[in-house]
């Protein structure tokens, strides 16, 4: 989700390490259910997750990433397109997607969108938080983690309750988003720059 130039990322809840807590963060999406195309999933699992309606983006193309050397740009017709769909080795670590140690691919598909109404925490188990997050914050967090309190001092949003006075909370983005990123490369930037355009305020001169 994109909302005036930043994405909409969920937290997964907090791992309490010895010195530190770790939060996972996640796009907001699922499993594709029986009978469901891949836009009627996104659709069901931004009103499961976020209490808001979501209107999908029509990029007109979707980047197609088998590896960070095999790159497609395809256009889809008949329904609104995924921004890109990535073929993640199964069970890899988020930071090594294409894992030779793993054989089952899945294609994990990226849309784009924007929420009718602010995100609620109608899940607070499963997401205790959402972020906004600038196009930069998340190239970043695709090559580690990052402390939440510079996150946040740094122009990133926080959407619900989350005490996490006196504590050293790193923040790391999980699922599809690092393989995404990192196969994108240095184009990475123009990607979540060309999204990010698509939703700030038209300004009359």
């Amino acid at each position: 989700m994109v909302e005036e130039g930043r994405f909409l990322v969920a937290a997964r809840p907090p791992i309490v390490l010895a010195n530190r807590t770790l939060v996972y963060l996640t796009g907001v999406g699922g499993w594709v259910e029986q009978g469901e195309n891949f836009s009627g999933a996104v659709q069901r699992e931004a009103r499961e997750e976020t209490g808001a309606e979501i209107r999908l983006i029509n990029l007109k193309e979707t980047l197609i990433i088998h590896s960070p050397d095999v790159i497609e740009d395809v256009c889809i017709v008949g329904e609104v397109g995924p921004a890109a769909i990535v073929y993640c080795r199964l069970g890899t670590p988020p930071f090594d997607p294409w894992s030779d140690q793993y054989e089952a691919v899945v294609p994990v598909t990226v849309y784009a969108g924007s929420l009718a109404a602010r995100p609620r925490n109608v899940a607070p188990e499963e997401h205790p938080f959402f972020l906004w997050l600038h196009p930069e914050q998340l190239i970043a967090l695709s090559d580690g983690e990052l402390p939440l309190a510079f996150l946040l001092s740094d122009g990133a949003k926080m959407e619900g309750e989350f005490d996490f006075e006196g504590q050293r909370v790193l923040v790391r983005l999980g699922d599809s988003i690092p393989a995404l990123l990192t196969a994108l490369g240095p184009a990475a930037y123009g990607f979540l720059g060309r999204i990010a355009r698509l939703t700030q305020p038209t300004r009359a001169e």
